[in-house]
């Protein structure tokens, strides 16, 4: 078998390029109606009846009501129609079926509910969720504007080929529009490599492995999603099944050389956008030239200064504080950089006269921190008699130069005032590990009788972080501070700090000190600029300027070169790739014809236009045979994702060029394309036939021509969403952040979910399941189980099984026991007897009353049981999760 599997792998390609035109690459052309008769209400029935005919058969009769509004709610809406709507809608069908039909699907259509609904569709397909994926599994706290944004795009009906514009080159085609950015939340929506992008150089082999992985992710989403090319099987060698070659596949690679995966903001204008970001970037060059101008001093120090820094290690051991627990003490707010200015002050209660000042630095074990913790770099002691410090005298001034730490060693400061308040402001802060705080251990204020008068004093703040009994504000005048075990040892350090000090100023020659003066000058120019811009909002998306993080820098719109890689071997490169596309049917020229000094902008640009062309019949076809598989749960090519040789070809090959040229040439309006197939005589047949059952079931078991409806299983969400609605739980709030069902553990690897920890009685995940946050390598196990799609790969199809781990969930998991009981108190505040409960939940889960078989059945077992067991049963009737 092996060297037969070898010779196809070689002729394949040359059978396929030699033949004829495959289907899905010929032009669009108008088709020829078949005719009809009676049973026919629009074009779609003509086409499906002309096919079933064509095998002998005949389609079937319409479905009761009861089906028909239980069915398109759900395909609409996703949420169960509640029982005075079923009610009202059998009593207008009775009288008027049409009418009362097409008034029930423009109701729908109307409804925010349908946004939601087909943004399900849509995100199973463009492999979104909220965390990176691969094994760090960061999350992606700004993932969620994209997803309200296509709920948006699918209720506001926004035409389809500006849909697609926005999310391959929205930020160039429609500048200064919100949509135009959040869209591209869609070439960012898959998985992302944290190790490979931000603990790894790009020249490094996995840096390039992973960067090279992220394109193919993009343009594998963009021409899988839109067009139903399976491009990705074109890296590594020809294509198989499609005259799709090595070349084509880089070709698309380029497109996306610029472009990676970032939060970008949106909601400002692109040029203050990109100031920020340009300032962003110049900050963290000049801290990093700051830093490594210091590490230089700190290398050509040589053995002196390692020699110093070893005693002071040393000596650091014996003035470990005692007496006060040491980490006591005031401590400010935390901020971001460090040039912020925080004060703590205190009230002696009366004027005093002052001779000292002594300022007592902090001590925390915790994590090595040690002495000082806090102190700031730059700070200033002030005198006032107003409590505003609207006038003040300066009694101790170090805001000219960094202060060296003090470690446990007070600072005593003589001083002549005549005051009530004193002010310490910090107008440098201490770093920590990625931010800056002012701590401060204790602050004394001794009279001319060498009396502490702050002692037990009333403090006040900027601010604190107020977290008793180690940080609140009273701690600064508790009169207690850590002192050194050693104060020999104590006094020792602190001259050895100093010693320190002098050999690294000696370093600092004039041509350093004068480039440091002029970073931080810029440096601080920078930053208040910085602080003045306005934020905006921030969005997961694809981006080429951003904040860097690590070794992930951004382009800065710089395409990256693109090589075709031999074997897709990232160290194998062999010639330059050009950006293009791939050859559609008479097109010879599939490479973009850009000028030489285009943007990468321009290569996007290109691509989505190419996409969105009239003359592009992949487009129109991939999106009208998703559009017919969201009604039909079978699409017309069985194969959404690849209209290529390897996919299967169309049942209804007219049909479906008659809905794409539909869609196509009526503005492409996704709701004008549901209601000409919802208001079809093929859409309302009945899943159950009375009449040649047998004889369509022995020619076309699959149903593949249509001769009857499909019966369906509730999709994960639905079921989800139904027993919180019919419980009485359900929360219709849409957009913004999505909630967690899980508790949520962070680690310095990476987060932990911990399913098991949730409480299904938190009221923030009692709203839509498509506003839950999705996680990728540890999925919702409930929603798993009841078949929810894989978001770390496209799902253009979900698989739809029955297992019996799906009917112990539904009886055992906690959110079923948890809902059972809100459902039961639903019922028995809606009626005081028993059968009225049991007749208004079969309405509620089924539409219909219950027989009086039925009806004596559940008496007797909630009789037995009592009625929140009834109610856990009753979510594991077929009649409520599967339509007909």
């Amino acid at each position: 078998m092996k060297p037969l599997f070898a010779l196809w792998l070689v002729i394949t390609p040359t059978l396929i390029y030699t033949s004829e035109v495959w289907w899905s690459r010929k032009p669009l052309e108008s088709q020829a109606l078949p005719p009809g008769d009676r049973w026919c209400r629009n074009e779609v029935d003509r086409f499906v009846l002309a096919n079933l005919r064509a095998k002998g058969l005949e389609p079937s009769e319409i479905a009761p009501a009861l089906a028909l509004v239980r069915r398109v709610t759900y395909d609409l809406t996703g949420l169960p129609p509640t029982p005075e709507e079923v009610a009202r809608f059998e009593e207008d069908y009775a009288a008027n079926p049409d009418k009362a039909y097409e008034a029930l699907v423009d109701r729908l259509l109307a409804s925010p509910h349908y946004g939601e609904r087909f943004a399900r569709h849509w995100l199973d397909v463009a492999k979104y969720a909220d965390t990176c994926g691969y094994d760090k599994d960061k999350l992606r706290p700004n993932a969620w504007p994209y997803r309200d944004y296509v709920i948006r795009s699918f209720n506001e009906d926004k035409p389809y080929a500006r849909f697609v514009q926005e999310q391959i080159a929205g930020d160039v085609l429609f500048p200064g529009t919100e949509d135009g950015i959040l869209g591209l939340g869609f070439l960012a929506s898959g998985p992302w490599d944290f190790i490979g992008h931000v603990e790894v150089p790009e020249s490094k082999i996995d840096g390039k492995v992973a960067r090279n992985l992220d394109r193919d992710d993009m343009l594998t989403n963009t021409m899988n999603t839109f067009c139903a090319v399976t491009i990705q099987c074109a890296r590594c060698h020809e294509h198989k099944g499609d005259p799709i070659g090595h070349e084509h596949y880089y070709s698309l690679q380029a497109v996306f050389a610029a472009v990676d995966k970032a939060d970008r903001p949106y909601g400002i204008d692109p040029e203050t956008a990109r100031r920020r970001v340009d300032l962003e970037s110049r900050i963290q060059e000049l801290e990093m030239e700051r830093k490594g101008i210091e590490k230089k001093v700190q290398d050509e120090g040589g053995e002196e200064l390692a020699e110093t820094e070893t005693k002071i290690k040393k000596l650091q051991a014996a003035v470990r504080p005692q007496g006060k627990r040491p980490e006591f003490g005031y401590h400010s707010g935390i901020e971001k950089r460090d040039d912020r200015e925080k004060w703590v002050q205190v009230d002696l209660g009366k004027r005093v006269e002052i001779k000292k000042i002594v300022l007592h630095a902090c001590h925390d074990d915790y994590g090595g921190i040690g002495s000082g913790f806090g102190f700031p770099k730059r700070f200033k002691v002030a005198a006032s008699n107003n409590a505003d410090f609207s006038k003040s005298e300066t009694l101790v001034d170090q805001s000219g130069e960094d202060f060296p730490n003090p470690g446990l060693s007070p600072l005593d400061y003589e001083v002549v005032s005549s005051a009530r308040y004193i002010r310490v402001t910090a107008t440098k802060l201490a770093p920590r590990t990625n931010d800056f705080i002012f701590a401060l251990s204790e602050l004394e204020v001794l009279d001319t009788g060498g009396q502490n008068q702050a002692s037990g004093s009333k403090v006040t703040s900027l601010d604190s972080i107020e977290a008793p009994v180690r940080w609140r504000r009273s701690n600064l005048t508790d009169n207690v501070w850590p002192a050194a075990k050693d104060n020999s040892a104590a006094s020792d350090l602190a001259i050895l700090e100093k010693q320190k000090a002098t050999i690294l100023s000696k370093l600092e020659t004039p041509e350093r000190k004068a480039r440091l003066d002029a970073s931080a000058k810029e440096l601080e120019n920078a930053k208040a600029e910085l602080e003045k811009l306005p934020v905006g909002k921030m969005v997961y998306a694809a981006a080429t300027d951003f904040k860097p993080r690590g070794n992930f820098k951004p382009t800065g719109g710089k395409p990256r070169p693109i090589h075709v890689l031999h074997r897709g071997e990232v160290l194998m490169p062999k010639d330059p790739a050009l950006p293009g596309t791939i050859p559609l049917a008479g097109q010879k020229d599939w490479k973009f014809n850009l000028p030489e000094s285009h943007t990468e902008a321009d290569r996007r640009v290109a691509l989505a236009k190419w996409i969105t062309t009239p003359d592009n019949p992949l487009t129109w076809r991939a999106v009208s045979n998703r559009i017919w598989q969201w009604h039909f749960e079978k699409a017309i090519v069985p194969t959404p994702n690849d209209f290529g040789g390897l996919g299967q070809k169309p049942t209804h090959p007219e049909l479906l060029d008659w809905l794409a040229m539909e869609f196509r040439d009526n503005g492409g309006s996704f709701k004008h394309l549901h209601k000409i197939i919802l208001m079809s005589a093929t859409y309302r047949q009945t899943s159950t036939p009375s009449k040649s059952r047998d004889t369509a079931q022995a020619k076309d078991a699959q149903n593949t021509l249509l001769w009857k409806m499909n019966r369906r299983k509730l999709s994960a969400e639905e079921i989800r969403d139904s027993i919180l609605s019919i419980s009485g739980k359900l929360d219709k709030t849409m957009g913004g952040e999505g909630y967690y069902l899980f508790a949520l553990e962070k680690t310095a690897h990476s987060p932990h979910y911990e399913y098991h920890k949730f409480d299904p009685e938190d009221p923030n995940s009692h709203r839509r399941a498509i506003y839950r946050f999705i996680v990728r390598s540890q999925p919702n196990p409930f929603m798993t189980t009841l078949d929810c799609a894989d978001s770390s790969q496209s799902t253009p199809v979900r698989n739809e099984t029955l297992t019996a781990l799906q009917a112990l969930s539904m009886l055992n998991n906690k959110f079923t026991l948890s809902m059972a009981r809100h459902f039961a108190k639903r019922l028995e505040n809606e009626s005081s007897r028993p059968c009225q409960q049991i007749q208004l939940a079969h309405q509620l889960l089924t539409g219909r009353n219950a027989n009086k078989v039925e009806l004596d059945a559940l008496l007797a077992f909630a009789t037995k049981h009592g009625l929140p067991n009834l109610c856990r049963a009753l979510f594991s009737l077929s009649e409520f999760t599967y339509l007909d």
